[in-house]
């Protein structure tokens, strides 16, 4: 099976198709040879900040001189980009022929689209030998497919708030018993100071972080920032946002109680060097700059709003480029983000889920009535308008959805 093949097979799996529990995969994964018991993990869970936290996890690890797989979800470009060693996607033809041996060894055809991508990214990692692999969540946690990982180095649950709600439950007090279902006994439960964390039956060994680390100055046209940790210690970090302060102090958390030994030196090399793109992202197109954040719900996007109204742009004019799934609370999104809205072109996100642009408008005229709102077909024709319009706003900001951010970095030519 070549690579246009084996991405057809997956992608006839529907990636909207959501199916939790852990039988399926662990049956197939035992076929394989258990190959998520072959390298230690970080396990990683949370409704915002995950990715990052797994990025810089990742990156600090690799400064440190190990080898490192990364499985995030979703990709922004291409799918590849899920399952990394080194910062590198996995090769066509090596994704080709995992995914060949996954298929292989799904007998029935029961794996999900997830499912199948978690399996390539176990017998990739363990194929090349990584000294630790970084693993994201693609949902909740306690019936996701990469909770079949039995003792991880650490879990870390990054953050608690209304989402997916239909999957996970409807207050965050059950959300967070399925994103604390990564904990397991023995081993460091890292969490952040939340109460319905704190409530929940101890499982696992908590680390509680109770100080985040604080930004000290940013450099918003280059996306860095700097923090400096509860010791005093500063550390540049190269992606912006109001919550990196916290995923820092999370990431740090969890290897020091990992017992791995991580040198200061490979800290700051490595949050120096972390890539994480979509997430406050901004884009330098002469002289206009566009803004990419793929906040899809109302914590992502009360932390947008606030990283906004720290950031230069939000005392000039800006034009708003949204698009959200129609499985998001609008209304939870557009509450923070209203007393930026003055000019919108709603659009709708590339994905079988979205929500239509013309109840996006209605919603965006109920929480910002003085707004002027346009439609347009996809972020692509909206940033194209904006970028031809010789009186346009010099900033523009596009949010709502991971989907979206990777459209709209596609459109302006990044890659990756």
């Amino acid at each position: 099976m070549n690579y246009g093949r084996a991405l057809a097979a997956l992608e006839a799996r529907q990636e909207a198709r959501i199916e939790l529990g852990l039988d399926r995969v662990r049956a197939h994964l035992a076929r394989l040879g258990g190959p998520q018991e072959a390298v230690p993990a970080f396990h990683v869970a949370g409704t915002n900040g995950k990715g990052a936290t797994c990025a810089m996890l990742a990156a600090v690890l690799r400064a440190s001189g190990l080898r490192v797989g990364l499985y995030t979800s979703p990709h922004l470009f291409e799918v590849r980009e899920r399952i990394a060693v080194d910062g590198r996607p996995i090769p066509r033809a090596d994704f080709a022929r995992l995914m060949t041996r996954a298929l292989a060894a799904d007998p029935g055809g029961r794996l999900t689209y997830f499912e199948l991508l978690t399996s390539v990214a176990f017998q990739w990692f363990a194929e090349r030998r990584c000294g630790v692999m970084v693993l994201e969540t693609g949902l909740g946690g306690r019936l996701d497919a990469t909770n079949v990982v039995r003792a991880p180095l650490a879990a870390i649950v990054t953050s608690v708030d209304l989402d997916h709600q239909a999957f996970l439950g409807r207050t965050k007090e059950r959300i967070a018993a399925q994103k604390a279902g990564i904990f397991k006994a023995g081993r460091p439960a890292v969490f952040p100071d939340l109460p319905v964390l704190r409530r929940l039956p101890k499982r696992g060994a908590p680390v509680v972080v109770r100080r985040a680390w604080r930004t000290v100055r940013a450099d918003w046209r280059r996306g860095v920032q700097v923090l400096r940790a509860p010791s005093g210690r500063e550390y540049r970090l190269s992606l912006l946002g109001a919550r990196q302060g916290r995923n820092a102090a999370l990431a740090r958390a969890a290897v020091d109680a990992s017992g791995l030994r991580v040198s200061e030196a490979a800290w700051r090399e490595g949050l120096s060097r972390v890539r994480w793109p979509g997430r406050f992202d901004p884009v330098r197109l002469g002289r206009r700059t566009l803004v990419v954040d793929g906040a899809h719900n109302p914590e992502a996007a009360r932390a947008l709003a606030d990283t906004w109204a720290a950031a230069p742009w939000s005392r000039r004019p800006s034009r708003w480029i949204l698009g959200l799934l129609r499985d998001k609370d609008a209304a939870g999104v557009l509450a923070p983000l209203a007393p930026f809205l003055t000019e919108v072109v709603v659009v709708r996100p590339d994905s079988p889920r979205a929500l239509d642009p013309l109840a996006l408008a209605a919603a965006v005229r109920r929480a910002a009535p003085r707004a002027r709102v346009t439609v347009e077909r996809s972020a692509r024709a909206a940033i194209g308008r904006w970028r031809r319009e010789p009186r346009a706003a010099a900033v523009a900001v596009c949010a709502g959805s991971l989907y979206l951010a990777g459209e709209a970095l596609k459109a302006v030519g990044r890659k990756s």
